[in-house]
């Protein structure tokens, strides 16, 4: 099972994930946890171009064509090779991020990001959403680091990645769980997150 996590800066994906695989490890699932981007040895290199503050980008689909040539490695790599093995593998970001970042935030041309993300050849089985208000997600970034070149991005732009995640996850009902953190402890949001996961414990997908 191919499941991804997204949702805005500082929502604790990475967390929930070491959680989830945890967890599943209990239950004698194989895990394979791995993000986006950087989880290949050009994954990294991009990520460093991608995140750092410094990078300036003058055309407005280089962003896109990065995150894409960093997922197209990382489905060839990492991905595939874990789900022919049986792993559940669980993602830190994937595609959605890639559409509420540059279609949300950047509000770049939907025809455009649509015909690269076809390049794209897997959909995960699963994405759960962790939903905050990006005042609440940048504060727990700030704390948690340095911000990089999206978090140091204005407050309007990641109100317009927010509402392009929910966006997406009315778009794709079957496939989005939608788990708001707004008040709830680390221990409180995974028992949502096993609420939607154990369902699939023991399926054929």
């Amino acid at each position: 099972m191919f499941i991804s996590f997204e949702g805005i800066e500082g929502v604790g994906k990475s967390t929930q994930i070491t959680l989830l695989a945890d967890y599943l490890g209990q239950n004698g699932v194989s895990v394979h946890k791995t993000f986006e981007p950087g989880a290949t040895a050009l994954g990294a290199a991009l990520r460093n171009v991608i995140l750092d503050p410094e990078t300036e980008l003058h055309h407005p689909i280089t962003e896109t064509l990065l995150f894409t040539a960093d997922r197209l490695e990382h489905l060839a790599q990492v991905v595939e090779p874990a789900l022919a093995q049986g792993k559940w593998v669980l993602t830190d970001r994937y595609i959605d991020s890639t559409i509420a970042y540059q279609l949300g935030g950047r509000q770049l041309n939907s025809d455009q990001v649509s015909a690269i993300l076809r390049l794209t050849s897997r959909v995960p089985d699963l994405t759960i959403l962790l939903d905050a208000e990006p005042e609440e997600g940048l504060k727990r970034a700030k704390a948690r680091a340095d911000l990089d070149r999206f978090e140091q991005e204005e407050l309007a732009f990641h109100h317009r990645v927010r509402d392009q995640f929910l966006k997406s996850a009315e778009d794709h009902p079957d496939r989005f769980k939608v788990v708001q953190i707004a008040g709830l402890d680390i221990a409180t949001v995974f028992d949502h997150i096993k609420g939607i996961v154990d369902p699939y414990l023991g399926k054929e997908i």
